[in-house]
């Protein structure tokens, strides 16, 4: 195999044959795999160079494992991450590994690494196990209009996933991610959408449905009557009204702006007197890689900003001329903010 042009780690198969397993070399390597991976040029030789490395030790995959569940809690290690050294096979032009093949072949290499990664992706890279029984998916960016029965249209929003009922039943799993149903007056019945175990029924209606990671869902009455059921519990939302249930039940309503809620349907993202914190978790939803705020006082702070969603490189630009604060990129769209 010719030397690889990824850096200067060292490839991990010849570091193991040199020394015995170190906690923080392990842990580079794993991090290095995960910039890797994360660049959106992984080729088939990348993911046979990681089964590889992941086969050569149980401690390998466990430590690839463990930087995936850290990969949302990132500190310094983050910033000294590098791209491993990877022998590859010369060639004048190398296939980029599609992300599914990806999963097919490189998740299979180890059961500790495998079950993690294929439940909990790090970054999206991959669909989860859940996502993989969707109808649609969309990509980080992408927004996708549907016209899914007679008279309900579905507008979903990036990195979202659902299923469709079969036949010509109005009926939607929304398995993750966030929709905008709409339920037309010449539908001849009511529209189904079941989300993080409850339901959401409607007639003539449009409604606004957010299902996250961790089974939390919430919804939105844009316009029209919805019923919104979990359990034993049931509530009716009028319009401009919303409420969020998980696993403990229904909470209570609340009003809401509808414009900052769906601006995401025209193009924009709005905050009003949004913790940076959480403005920068909705941005990277639409992007690929990561932002971390490595300063949590930054995050508690409140911000009135509009972006384009076509346009997210401004928020960078924001960040720095609104706070004077460091900006560091690294690879596979890793940006370190603070």
């Amino acid at each position: 195999m010719s030397q690889g042009v990824m850096g200067n780690v060292g490839n991990p198969s010849d570091n193991r044959q040199s020394q015995p397993a170190n906690p923080e070399r392990l842990q580079r390597e794993a991090m290095a795999w995960l910039s890797l991976l994360s660049s959106g040029t992984a080729t088939q030789a990348d993911a046979d160079a990681f089964k590889e490395w992941c086969r050569q030790d149980p401690s390998n995959a466990r430590a690839y494992a463990k930087a995936a569940r850290v990969w949302d809690r990132l500190g310094e290690v983050a910033a000294q991450a590098k791209r491993p050294h990877i022998a590859r096979p010369a060639a004048t032009s190398t296939p980029v590994l599609a992300r599914r093949a990806f999963l097919g072949g490189a998740v299979a290499a180890s059961a500790a690494c495998a079950t993690y990664v294929a439940v909990h992706p790090p970054l999206g890279l991959w669909p989860s196990l859940a996502e993989l029984r969707a109808d649609v998916r969309t990509a980080p960016g992408e927004r996708r209009r549907l016209n899914v029965a007679e008279g309900v249209s579905v507008d979903l929003n990036t990195r979202s996933s659902l299923a469709l009922a079969g036949g010509s039943d109005a009926g939607i799993e929304l398995i993750k991610g966030e929709a905008i149903i709409a339920a037309a007056p010449k539908a001849d019945k009511s529209c189904t959408v079941v989300a993080g175990g409850g339901r959401i029924v409607a007639a003539r209606a449009k409604f606004d449905v957010r299902h996250d990671a961790d089974d939390r869902v919430a919804v939105i009455c844009l316009d029209g009557r919805v019923k919104v059921e979990r359990e034993e519990q049931a509530i009716v939302l009028e319009p401009n009204q919303k409420v969020i249930y998980d696993r403990f039940g229904i909470g209570a309503t609340e009003r809401v702006d509808p414009v900052t809620a769906i601006a995401w349907q025209e193009g924009r993202l709005v905050f009003r007197k949004a913790p940076l914190s959480d403005v920068i978790s909705e941005v990277n939803r639409y992007r690929s890689g990561r932002i971390v705020l490595m300063n949590r006082h930054l995050g508690e702070r409140l911000i009135d900003a509009s972006f384009q969603l076509n346009r997210l490189e401004n928020v960078l630009v924001y960040l720095q001329q609104a706070f004077a604060v460091a900006v560091r990129q690294l690879p596979g769209g890793l940006v370190l903010v603070g």
